[in-house]
């Protein structure tokens, strides 16, 4: 019996070398959702759809559907990669990296499509660590993680001027219910939080930013979305080795 075959736009969050000559991939796709497939032969030169299959490529691939792995038949070029430099590479891995452990193969999100292509095409032209963290902070909430960030987790109070942070339990702890062990999420990191989630990405209209806020959301969130994947993130020690 023959494979089925299916069509869609995708970007590529993945590749990495397989076997001998082909490549092993993880495309998020506009109505597939999360797919990882493998490119016969695309190690090859002479291969036209090896050279489009790399990182955040925007390609109309055609896949054969298979019991383990989908593989790849034909891709067109719908968009050349950004040209990234360093520094917003690293920060395109961490958004790379978190879609493909916060979703499920096969799951169509067509709304996680959009985000991710609006996301590394903003890349290049606005901060690309403030751009990173307002796309983490939109993914949890497309995929269902996003923790609570209006009341508190114990005892559902309301709450206001400066708060804790439980990873543990997904959410805020007031100053009644902390024990000592959350990390602290002031007002100023929450108001943060509030811009970064309605952010434009088609749009973007500046806002202040203070570092210690900053530095503040980028500590809880970081922490809150390792311990729901239950493993490290490896662009994280990536930015780590270059100083971000």
């Amino acid at each position: 019996m023959s494979s089925t075959v299916y069509q869609d736009e995708v970007i590529i969050l993945k590749v990495k070398d397989w076997q001998t000559a082909d490549k092993y991939a993880v495309c998020f796709s506009r109505a597939h959702g999360k797919v990882p497939f493998i490119a016969y032969g695309a190690r090859y030169a002479r291969t036209t759809g090896g050279r489009l299959i790399q990182p955040f490529a925007l390609l109309d691939v055609q896949l054969y559907s298979g019991k383990r792995l989908d593989s790849l038949k034909t891709c067109e070029l719908i968009a050349l990669p950004q040209q990234l430099d360093i520094k917003q590479m690293a920060y395109a891995s961490v958004i790379a990296e978190v879609t493909e452990a916060l979703t499920e193969e096969h799951q169509p999100q067509e709304d996680v499509y959009e985000l991710l292509v609006s996301a590394v095409n903003l890349l290049v032209r606005n901060n690309p660590r403030l751009v990173a963290l307002s796309a983490l902070c939109k993914l949890l909430v497309l995929t269902g993680f996003a923790p609570v960030y209006d009341v508190c987790v114990n005892c559902g109070k309301e709450v206001t001027g400066n708060t804790f942070f439980s990873v543990v339990q997904g959410g805020l702890i007031c100053e009644d219910c902390h024990g000592g062990e959350e990390l602290l999420f002031d007002s100023g990191a929450r108001k943060m939080l509030e811009e970064l989630l309605v952010l434009d990405f088609n749009d973007p209209q500046p806002f202040t930013v203070r570092g210690g806020d900053l530095m503040q959301l980028e500590q809880i969130l970081y922490r809150f979305i390792v311990y729901q994947i239950d493993k490290p993130l490896k662009s994280l020690s990536f930015l780590a080795q270059l100083g971000l």
